[in-house]
């Protein structure tokens, strides 16, 4: 990959960063495909999101993906929010149009339409379905709604409970007639019964790197 000054410029805002795939994955695309753009990967601490923000759209930047912890934390500092993404209240797509002398940074949600489209490529319909989602972060919000959204009945678990019924209470207005719930604050997992579910997502941060052993399932709960 060569970088000129007509390349243009991509890249992922996280905390921490230095182990995501996407600038890899990227970059072999865009050589593929003959394209001169480069992905970049952006640490960018808590507290300094305002900041990088700006930078995307002084630097030239095209647009930039999001990843945790600052899916939800971008949505005040940026100019327009897609229907879906103000719907989940997370983003994890930055897009930066110049148009007419002005530039302005629009925020959209891709995890919901890929999260689905992968499970049916693995010929899994949420329709119907009873689904666990372990989470309430912006990973989790895309999950809830996209399954809910899909016909799935929807149960969240959070180690927080209070976060996981505010989640719910965010989504039920943008998704009328929804079958979707948070298991009450004395519930536990080690004594949840998953016979009733068809399916089991981990949209916590536990697995990511670098422990990617770790699972939020207690060792002593059946599986």
């Amino acid at each position: 990959m060569e970088v000129d000054g007509t390349t243009r410029l991509v890249g992922i805002i996280g905390w921490p960063v230095a182990h995501s795939l996407s600038p890899a994955m990227h970059n072999t695309a865009f050589a593929a495909l003959g394209l001169n753009w480069a992905y970049v990967p952006l640490p960018v601490p808590p507290g300094a999101v305002e900041d990088a923000l700006r930078g995307l759209k002084a630097l030239g930047f095209a647009g930039a993906n999001v990843t945790i912890p600052h899916k939800e934390a971008v949505i005040p500092y940026l100019d327009e929010v897609t229907p879906a993404a103000r719907a989940m209240g997370a983003v994890n797509t930055l897009l930066v149009r110049r148009e007419n002398g002005t530039t302005r940074l629009v925020g959209d949600n891709t995890d919901a339409i890929g999260f689905l489209e992968d499970l049916r490529a693995a010929g899994f319909d949420p329709a119907g379905r009873r689904c666990l989602v372990l989470g309430a972060g912006g990973g989790a919000r895309a999950v809830v709604y996209a399954l809910a959204q899909a016909g799935a009945h929807v149960t969240l678990h959070n180690r927080t409970p209070r976060r996981a019924q505010a989640l719910v209470q965010a989504l039920i207005p943008h998704l009328p007639g929804a079958s979707l719930t948070a298991l009450p604050a004395d519930v536990r997992l080690t004594d949840l019964d998953l016979a009733p579910f068809d399916l089991l997502v981990n949209a916590t941060p536990v697995g990511m790197w670098p422990h990617p052993e770790a699972s939020p399932w207690p060792d002593e709960a059946p599986l």
